[in-house]
């Protein structure tokens, strides 16, 4: 009676952990690490790369990119991990400016600071001419070169770029300082030379618009964007 006694009161403690147990908890999907640098495809055609991710003055997760890429509602998926399926989508655009703002998928992505050899710490000014600077490219990598003028929002560099560079991060050590946006024509449509290997000298100037300029545009609204500080 005794035996029988204890193993009821054993089924009673299994049966006390099995009702008490909580249920598994399935692991958290992986997200994209994102950051200045990161080659984009908008609406799966045009290729161009991410200048920074961070958060706007409301808190949301944005990244910038260059205004040429996509118009509002444009889909933004990943270059290189096209499994992440639509990370986020065009919500503000200034074409004066040439810069898209995207709102992204925090579920899908983590914004990052670094990327490669891009690595993005706070916001700086563009240096005076003659200046070094490095930008972060999904087709040429990463690159440096000397900065030939400022010319009012936009900055003339010597530095390897080529499309698909554009929205890349323009970096002074740690800090993003521009936005890439284009190359410049020597003279008229079509004389653009673009970089074809960072080791070959021969190309024209790479075209930024200084990011100073840019955040200002952008905190005159209440759009998404609005306050953007990198992560």
């Amino acid at each position: 009676m005794r035996s029988i006694r204890r193993a009821a009161l054993a089924l009673g403690a299994t049966a006390l952990m099995l009702t008490t147990a909580g249920p598994a908890v399935a692991d958290a999907a992986p997200k994209a690490a994102v950051g200045g640098g990161t080659g984009i495809l908008l609406d799966g055609r045009a290729g161009c790369t991410m200048t920074a991710v961070g958060r706007d003055r409301a808190g949301r997760l944005v990244g910038l990119t260059a205004g040429h890429c996509g118009g509002i509602g444009s889909r933004v998926a990943l270059q290189r991990n096209p499994r992440f399926g639509t990370i986020g989508r065009v919500v503000t655009r200034s074409a004066n400016y040439d810069v898209d703002v995207i709102s992204l998928d925090a579920s899908r992505v983590r914004g990052v600071r670094s990327v490669g050899k891009a690595r993005i710490a706070r916001i700086g000014t563009y240096p005076q001419p003659f200046s070094t600077v490095c930008k972060s490219g999904r087709t040429t990598g990463f690159t440096c070169g000397p900065t030939l003028t400022l010319k009012g929002r936009y900055a003339y560099n010597y530095v390897c770029s080529a499309p698909g560079d554009s929205g890349g991060p323009i970096l002074v050590g740690n800090r993003v300082v521009g936005m890439l946006n284009g190359g410049m024509r020597l003279a008229g449509p079509g004389t653009s030379i673009a970089c074809v290997d960072p080791a070959l000298p021969l190309h024209t100037p790479m075209i930024a618009t200084k990011m100073s300029d840019i955040l200002r545009v952008l905190n005159r609204t209440s759009a998404v964007g609005a306050g953007f500080r990198p992560v």
